[in-house]
């Protein structure tokens, strides 16, 4: 079951832009990341799945498969696709790992299952560069 990592907020919030800055790639797709540890294999999403009207069970059959995913969600719903807390309950319930969060503001995120862990809030100011928000992401997660 997937690894999954995740960036969540509303629009605007530059979810796309840091994951860009984070990994350095522009498209999705399958990549390499190097963490503290390893070369980590992940499968990279640029944009939130609700912005593709990608619901949270297609995107489980889909990549299912996968052994880590990095993904952004948006906390509201959008496009007739549920909230970002629905798409992570879903993964959980179909046994995919949790294995970080973070949310680009000062949302909370009520309704999350139990024993995830817990959301790291980065709040942003609306001038903030996207490479210097991945760098405050690189360094809680461990990734260069």
């Amino acid at each position: 079951m997937p690894n999954v990592f995740v960036l969540i907020e509303e629009d605007g919030a530059r979810k796309s832009s840091t994951i860009r800055a984070l990994t350095g790639i522009h498209n999705k797709g399958d990549w390499q990341v190097a963490t503290t540890t390893v070369i980590m294999n992940i499968y990279i999403e640029t944009r939130s799945l609700q912005e593709k009207s990608i619901r949270p069970q297609d995107f489980i059959n889909q990549f299912g498969n996968k052994q880590n995913i990095l993904i952004s969600l948006r906390i509201n719903p959008c496009k007739g696709c549920p909230g970002g807390v629905d798409y992570i309950n879903a993964f959980v319930s179909n046994g995919w790992n949790i294995s970080q969060i973070v949310i680009l503001g000062t949302n909370i995120l009520p309704g999350l299952s139990q024993g995830l862990p817990q959301p790291f809030p980065i709040p942003i100011v609306p001038i903030e560069p996207a490479n210097q928000i991945a760098s405050r992401i690189r360094t809680r997660w461990g990734w260069f």
